[in-house]
């Protein structure tokens, strides 16, 4: 079982009250998918906002090889799609809004189409349901090149970092995953078999054969990001219906971080409509 977090009236929820969410009074769920090497944490602030709200829930998962979940030898959108029907099954949710970034994304609409028994509404952040060129691999292999028995804190692995990857916020992202137990630094993710799987990740798993998801789905974009661009339109179209676009113009990739109040506003109008 992958590792998720309960958010509720603004707070994180204790474990052995998780099952009361999911009993009794209707709640409406919006579960969070991050992107690659991130965690379900990244999305805290939001969660606790949104989660303010009455009657609402939101759920945020820790991917499979993220965030401290038991390590596995293989990840894909498949696996991670099998994960989180699993996940739901647990809890008992049949009916669920979904939000993925990035990586996230690409699974939110794997599960959409395949699975669509279990979804309402979707909202992709930042990413198009195409194959993208591999340019993942300098960020995989500098994190494989720290030493982590020679690391004494995290200033001296974004040190070395930095003769690598020059962006700091993109340092301080990659290293939230390094966490210090039993006075030694280990990742909190699976880096080799991420590294192992990068090709298959970077790419829209082949769908065939699949109707169209004809429910309500909103694609939030970057306007300086070259992974949602108006030519993707027409593919998003392809698989969604019922889709309809936003564009953040002053952000990037991170688009939830750089602007979060445009992204909570959208997202909270297209939930609540």
């Amino acid at each position: 079982m992958v590792n998720f977090q309960i958010y509720k009236n603004g707070q994180l929820i204790a474990f052995e009250k998780q099952n009361d969410c999911f009993s009794g009074k209707v709640y409406q769920k919006l579960f969070i998918f991050h992107g690659l090497y991130g965690r379900g944490k990244n999305w805290q602030t939001f969660s606790k906002n949104l989660s303010k709200k009455e009657n609402q829930i939101v759920v945020t998962v820790d991917l499979r090889n993220h965030g401290g979940n038991d390590f596995e030898e293989n990840i894909s959108y498949k696996l991670m799609m099998n994960d989180i029907i699993s996940l739901f099954n647990y809890l008992g949710v049949k009916n669920t809004n979904l939000l993925g970034h990035s990586m996230g994304g690409k699974l939110a609409m794997v599960i959409a189409l395949l699975k669509p028994q279990y979804v309402n509404k979707v909202i992709i952040a930042d990413i198009s349901p195409i194959d993208y060129d591999n340019n993942e691999n300098q960020i995989i292999n500098s994190l494989l090149k720290i030493n982590l028995n020679l690391i004494r804190n995290r200033n001296e692995a974004d040190k070395i970092l930095s003769k690598f990857i020059y962006q700091k916020f993109l340092r301080s992202f990659l290293l939230q995953n390094l966490e210090l137990l039993d006075g030694k630094y280990k990742w909190s993710i699976n880096l080799m078999a991420i590294k192992k799987s990068l090709n298959d990740l970077r790419k829209f798993p082949n769908i065939k054969n699949k109707k169209k998801f004809d429910k309500e789905v909103l694609c939030i974009y970057g306007g300086k990001s070259e992974y949602v661009k108006e030519v993707h339109f027409k593919i998003f179209k392809k698989f969604f219906s019922n889709i309809f676009f936003h564009e953040i113009k002053n952000a990037g990739h991170f688009l939830h971080i750089e602007n979060p109040l445009e992204f909570y506003e959208a997202s909270n109008k297209f939930l609540n409509n």
